[in-house]
Order: structure tokens, then C-alpha cells, then sequence
């Protein structure tokens, strides 16, 4: 696979800084899998600072008799840097996104699934089992398992919009709505969704996203075309979610989370849109250090992020739902309605991140489409 800087971060960032705020982000002095004062296990846990939860750290704690020292980091490049860098032997787990699984794959720093203590894996949706088996592979063996996940496509104010429309991406090119459209600034996600709307879904089968020069182009032209109708480019949340309320504008592109952060602050009136196109899709995975000297346990504790308890509650601090569709027993109905109980057939769009060939003529065409 390619090295890329395909975009390594994902919703809800504001939500991790509350978490982060709450309970704190352990530091990791020693060997990863080394033993406690107490005698228990440590199991050294490098991920996004949701999984530092207190209820869900001491469920685990309980549950398996392990000490889970979690080490917060931002984005899953960091993440895979510090591991290839040396510090694969510090951390027993890393829970990064899907298409950096690969990488540590292909740098020898993955251990292989021990899916005999993987009990709750057979409870996840099979969109994901798919993704697992197609990027997470090698051989007989599998290196990754997925946790949580979300997607994008687009959102819209539905006191503007009817919500009776066709979910598609040329919403976000038709003129009746100039002026009031935004894109995110970020290549990869503006660029595969222009791509998408041209019906160039075929370069996003493979394991890695490929754009011929003839359709990186057209994407490019389209996109300069499309400028006259932006009300601009955008970060993601919170700037998102605050441009949104002050009416800004009234369609743009956007991931799910964001929305239902917006929800869950009693602003009824956005929607989110999965264009019929396809919806990029991102979904955090565990990975185990070769390294580690406490395999099994890792498994173990990774096992317990997908149960049904653990999901319920990393979907409610997350504003994200799990890969386990059992967690919605452990949710009220409003908390199902926002991040638990998702149609199995909105899986079937997705698109997982994926590594992007050529991904210096992306950035090429990015700069010029900005500049025009």
C-alpha cells in the first residue's frame, strides 16, 4: 500500500477535549503487558480519549482483573509514527482508523487476531466482518478489529429543504442553492465526493482510491465551476456546527457526528443526507502490538470494547455508533434514534478510507482548485 496523508482524524474532536478534561490522559512509563503493584496486568492503550471513560476503564478493569492505562493521542498518523518509530513496545493496544491498519501491517508492528477470545465478534454488522476481512488480512490471518464508526456525506436545514428529496451529491452542485453551500477544506474528503458525484465510483473499489488523469481533471474543473456557488470552504466541527446555527448557509458537506451533536443540543432541524453515490466512511480499529508481552489479554480487552455495554456507552461520548448493533439494548430510545439503532442497508454505500494513488497530482489539482 502507498504512503499517504489520506485525513487521520475524525469527529467529534469537541466531545474528546470535555473527556479528555474529565478523566485525564495516562502516561506510559512502562513495558507494555507488564505487571501492576497489585499484581494485576497493565495493558497500555494508545487511542482517542473517549476510550478513557471511567465507566467504560473500570467495567474493563473489573471484568478482566487488568489496570488499563489509556494514552490519549489526536490522529491516527501520530498513532502509527510513534509505534514504526519504537514505541510499539510501550503500548499493548492502538485503536487508530481503518486505513492505517495497513500500514502497521505492512511495517510489522501488528500481532494476529487471537479470535478465539474475540466472543463478541461474531455480533458485529457484516459490512464491517467485510471491511475486516478485505483491508485487515493478510493470508489466513486478520490483524485489525473494528470498533466505531461514523460517515460522511451532507447535511441540510430542513426548515429550507424538503426532506422529501433524492439523497445525492448534486444537491451540492445545483445552483438553486449558490451561495448557501459549503465543501470542507480538506482535499481528500472534497475531492472524493466531487468524484462520487461524477460517477467515477469505480476508482474507490480497489484497495486504494484510483483517479485516472483524465478524471482527476474533471474533478478539478468541476470543482473550480462549483466555487461560484460556494458560501466557502469549512473546517469541521465546531466551526461547522456554529456557521450551521447562524445560517451561514443551508447545505454543505459533513459527517454524521456533527449532526448529531447538533441533535443531542436540542437543534432539531438538521439533517443528514447518504447520497445515493456512496458515503465515505471512517471506522476505528484495534490493533495489538507485536511487541506486546500480553497478547491475549489485549485481545481480551479489545474484545470488551465491542460488547454491548462498553459500545453503548462509547457511542454516547462519542456521538458515534459501534460496530456491534447488540449495544442498542443498552440505549434509550433517543440514544438509539441519534447513534444506536443504524439501517443495516445505510451500510451498504459505504466506502471505507482508503489510501489515494497519486496523491501528490490530489494535492496539485487541491491547490489549484483553491487558488482559482
Amino acid at each position: 500500500m502507498s504512503e499517504t496523508s489520506v485525513t487521520d482524524t475524525h469527529e467529534p474532536t469537541s466531545s474528546r477535549r470535555r473527556y479528555l478534561a474529565a478523566v485525564g490522559a495516562a502516561g506510559v512509563a512502562a513495558t507494555a503487558g507488564c505487571a501492576g503493584s497489585s499484581g494485576t496486568t497493565t495493558i497500555n492503550v494508545l487511542t482517542w480519549e473517549e476510550y478513557a471513560d471511567p465507566e467504560i476503564r473500570d467495567r474493563i478493569e473489573s471484568e478482566l482483573d487488568v489496570s488499563l492505562e489509556v494514552t490519549k493521542s489526536t490522529s491516527s498518523s501520530k498513532m502509527f509514527s510513534s509505534w514504526n518509530s519504537g514505541q510499539s513496545e510501550q503500548y499493548d493496544i492502538a485503536i487508530p482508523n481503518n486505513n492505517y491498519v495497513p500500514k502497521m501491517m505492512d511495517a510489522d508492528l501488528a500481532a494476529p487476531v487471537e479470535t478465539d477470545v474475540m466472543s463478541n465478534y461474531g455480533d458485529i454488522y457484516d459490512r464491517f466482518d467485510a471491511f475486516a476481512d478485505t483491508q485487515f488480512t493478510d493470508g489466513n490471518e486478520m490483524y485489525g478489529v473494528p470498533i466505531r464508526f461514523g460517515w460522511y456525506g451532507y447535511s441540510y436545514d430542513s426548515r429550507e429543504i424538503s426532506e422529501d428529496h433524492e439523497e445525492s451529491y448534486d444537491m451540492l452542485f445545483d445552483e438553486e442553492y449558490s451561495g448557501n453551500i459549503v465543501m470542507y477544506n480538506d482535499h481528500f474528503k472534497s475531492m472524493s465526493a466531487t468524484a462520487l458525484y461524477l460517477g467515477y465510483q469505480d476508482a474507490f473499489e480497489g484497495s486504494s482510491i484510483t483517479l485516472s488523469e483524465d478524471q482527476l481533471a474533471e474533478v478539478k474543473r468541476t470543482m473550480i465551476d462549483q466555487k461560484e456557488m460556494l458560501q466557502g470552504y469549512i473546517a469541521a466541527d465546531p466551526t461547522y456546527i456554529k456557521q450551521f446555527k447562524q445560517g451561514s448557509f443551508t447545505i454543505g458537506q459533513s459527517g454524521r457526528n456533527e449532526i448529531v451533536e447538533m441533535w443531542s443540543n436540542d437543534n432539531t432541524w438538521p439533517r443528514m443526507a447518504t447520497p445515493k453515490e456512496g458515503s465515505l466512511a471512517w471506522f476505528e480499529a484495534a490493533v495489538v502490538s507485536a511487541d506486546s508481552e500480553n497478547k491475549t489479554t489485549a485481545w481480551e480487552v479489545v474484545n470488551e470494547y465491542i460488547g454491548a455495554e462498553n459500545g453503548a456507552t462509547l457511542a454516547k461520548v462519542g456521538f458515534s455508533p459501534s460496530v456491534n448493533p447488540s449495544t442498542q439494548q443498552n440505549l434509550s430510545e433517543e440514544e438509539n434514534e441519534m447513534f444506536g439503532s443504524i439501517d443495516p442497508s445505510r451500510l451498504d454505500g459505504m466506502i471505507p478510507f482508503k489510501a489515494v494513488e497519486n496523491e501528490e497530482a490530489w494535492l496539485t489539482a487541491w491547490e489549484e482548485i483553491k487558488s482559482a
